[in-house]
């Protein structure tokens, strides 16, 4: 009965037509509830019940503003941009993004490589991704309810990338994405792999609001937000087998330096790991 009840609750909090104050943390307090799920699919085809929760799911409030179609597109540019030149993506490479989300970040990257595939665990995200980028031609979007790569070969991908994924992953399946990454990454491949800084003010504050939210409630939400150290983020790259490019990575025990303008504030608070899958056994080190 408890069950059903709770089950209700959330189908009124995200039912569809429902448009939702989301600049007021009462109202998002409702909406990251314990009842969203215990798998990651449930949690986020939950929370992409609708668009507007959908955009808001993966972008918060661009700019201070709710989220619509004109500032996502404009809110990904910069981290897009981030991105591609980091790894150096250019019009030769296949480009795989690991949790696409509504597609804020693939419909810039995108432009600029050879083809580019997008997966994602929630049907409802891959739904409206596919919807925003119909329009280019070299997009594929696909819905893969699985914590792998398991629909990929080996040595399939130039370039790929986890934004503001990783952080809502468990240890455990995180270390298996980046195994996962590093066999489906074509020697010599670069992976971008973003992580949320434990020891800076800024994480910890992320830490701390996701034991409020869940733990004192009596559970875990399951994409809760999670928190790594500088030397556990190495660590787990690393074992996965790649070589840490130092010249691309931020990976300050505390503060990044870095050469540009940060995207948004939570940019203060990143671990960014970029690994090379070395390009041969004998160059690995």
């Amino acid at each position: 009965m408890l069950a059903r009840a709770r089950e209700w609750v959330l189908k009124k909090l995200l039912r569809k037509e429902e448009v939702l104050d989301l600049r007021d943390p009462a109202v998002t307090e409702r909406i990251f509830r314990l009842e969203l799920g215990g798998s990651y699919r449930k949690y986020w085809d939950n929370l992409a019940r609708s668009k507007q929760l959908a955009y808001f799911a993966v972008a918060g409030l661009p700019f201070g503003e709710l989220p619509d179609d004109t500032n996502l597109e404009e809110h990904g540019r910069q981290s897009a941009k981030i991105i591609i030149n980091k790894l150096g993506i250019g019009k030769d490479d296949e480009v795989l993004e690991v949790g696409v989300g509504v597609g804020r970040l693939a419909s810039h990257i995108a432009k600029v490589c050879k083809s580019f595939t997008g997966i994602d665990i929630s049907k409802q995200m891959v739904k409206f991704a596919k919807k925003r980028l119909a329009h280019l031609e070299n997009v594929k979007i696909i819905h893969h309810p699985k914590s792998n790569l398991s629909l990929f070969p080996d040595n399939r991908f130039d370039k790929l990338y986890f934004q503001i994924v990783l952080i809502h992953l468990d240890r455990e399946d995180v270390f298996h994405y980046l195994e996962e990454s590093y066999r489906v990454l074509k020697p010599g491949g670069l992976g971008w792999f973003q992580f949320y800084n434990l020891l800076h003010p800024g994480g910890f504050k992320e830490f701390k609001y996701a034991v409020d939210l869940s733990i004192k409630l009596g559970g875990k939400l399951r994409g809760r937000v999670q928190c790594y150290t500088e030397q556990e983020v190495r660590k787990l790259v690393a074992e996965a087998g790649f070589k840490i490019r130092e010249d691309e990575s931020y990976l300050g025990p505390i503060e990044q330096n870095y050469e540009f303008e940060p995207p948004d504030t939570d940019w203060h608070y990143y671990l960014i790991a970029i690994g090379e899958k070395p390009k041969s056994i004998g160059n690995q080190g």
